[in-house]
């Protein structure tokens, strides 16, 4: 088997997963917006489902979730380098922001809980049941894993150029200007870890593992922010900081907003409103000028 069949059965062999760890949800998700109340274990979780706010986020996810199957597939086949590059590295880069604080904050989350030996339940405190909440959230592990290695061979392919050279610093000035914000949001989330809603924090991340989850978010977004500026390490791994530039501007931008969107009972504290605001208008501007300096050749 030659180089190029090598390949293609490995791009086909991820997609099949990929779409594979998306079945629970989708299936979850059907059963919920039809009234079902499978996996839920309260009739609080049960009465919150049917209210406005989460048939509506139901909706929105369920979406999502068919997006990254689809973009998973087209990864995967040959057109994809026919597509302009905008059309990829967009619903991409929303993947990473989204599913990179899972794949990588959950496993070590749930390490510290059982190293700890706290009982307190992993899951967000809507009355899902831990073994639905495992189910869920690992299949969002799989598929990122997945959306990883497809983005990876792709980009690599396509603009190996970057790959070869790193990411450039942006001008000095937009640097400065997105300091305060990113860095301030990188080190708030492991604040809020320790001190939780008293310090301002996302609500319902309670247990070991989800607060773990927020401190993997902020070392993404520090790192995110950094790495194009440490250039002896972007010359000795120019491919490992292009991967961490992209994860942590992803994240730096969709977080804050995730958790404004995820929050327990729609409650919402002001600081973390602030925080997302900011935030993601940084981690947006900063990757556009990160993107614009790794333009040597066209994207």
């Amino acid at each position: 088997m030659n180089s190029t069949s090598r390949s293609r059965v490995l791009r086909t062999t991820v997609v099949i997963v990929a779409v594979v760890s998306c079945l629970p949800y989708l299936i979850f998700k059907l059963a919920w917006l039809s009234g079902s109340t499978i996996g839920i274990t309260s009739a609080e979780g049960a009465a919150t489902m049917n209210d406005a706010r989460h048939v509506i986020g139901n909706y929105l996810t369920l979406v999502m979730d068919l997006l990254a199957i689809v973009l998973a597939v087209v990864l995967a086949r040959p057109v994809s380098h026919r597509l302009p590059a905008w059309l990829l590295l967009v619903p991409a880069w929303g993947a990473t922001g989204l599913l990179a604080p899972i794949v990588l904050g959950l496993p070590a989350g749930l390490l510290v809980q059982l190293v700890t030996g706290t009982d307190a339940p992993v899951g967000s405190g809507d009355g899902l049941g831990g073994g639905v909440f495992a189910i869920i959230y690992g299949g969002f592990g799989v598929l990122g894993c997945c959306l990883a290695v497809l983005v990876l061979l792709h980009a690599m392919d396509r603009w190996r150029h970057i790959f070869a050279a790193g990411p450039r610093p942006t001008r000095p000035a937009i640097s400065a200007i997105c300091a305060v914000p990113l860095l301030g949001y990188g080190l708030a989330l492991p604040v809020w870890a320790v001190a939780g809603t008293e310090a301002g924090g996302p609500t319902g991340f309670e247990s070991p593992a989800q607060r773990t989850v927020l401190v993997i978010t902020g070392l993404l977004v520090m790192i995110g922010y950094v790495t194009p500026l440490a250039r002896g390490f972007v010359a000795r791994h120019p491919g490992w900081a292009v991967g961490a530039t992209w994860t942590g501007c992803g994240v730096a931008t969709l977080s804050g907003p995730t958790f404004v969107a995820l929050s327990h009972d729609g409650v919402v504290r002001v600081p973390l409103l602030i925080a997302a605001v900011v935030s993601a208008a940084a981690g947006l501007a900063y990757s556009i000028a990160l993107l614009r300096a790794a333009r040597p050749a066209p994207l």
